[in-house]
């Protein structure tokens, strides 16, 4: 994969980021006038299938992404309402890749989220 000053932002970015970003707060906070919104989209694809960056799906069809840190695979839970979004410890998927290998399934992976209703936005159970 090219190395290009619009994709080094971008990772300087994701480095710096707490939790995953979708594609127009990286955009947003690269704060290049060089750097578009199409050039974001093109080179997390480039990223995404270079292992380099992991794509967390959506529900409602957008997508955000981290940096891979090699050998820390996990997920995150997402609130439905605002979006906080927090990491899980590790992946258990072993019974259901145990699962699709006897069904002759090979080089397998997966992409999975949780959602739900943080506390935050959870109705208090004190009213």
């Amino acid at each position: 994969m090219r190395v290009t000053s619009p994709r080094l932002t971008m990772l300087k970015v994701l480095a710096a980021a707490k939790h995953p970003l979708s594609a127009e707060q990286i955009h947003e906070a690269a704060g290049d006038d060089k750097l578009d919104l199409v050039t974001v989209y093109r080179s997390l694809g480039a990223m995404d299938d270079a292992g380099i960056v992991q794509r967390h799906p959506l529900e409602r069809g957008r997508s955000l992404y981290a940096l891979v840190s090699p050998g820390h695979h996990h997920h995150h839970v997402i609130c439905r309402r605002c979006g906080r979004i927090d990491r899980l410890p590790g992946c258990d998927t072993s019974r259901l890749e145990a699962a699709a290998r006897t069904k002759g399934y090979a080089d397998l992976t997966h992409i999975m989220e949780i959602y739900g209703i943080c506390p935050a936005c959870a109705p208090s159970s004190h009213a």
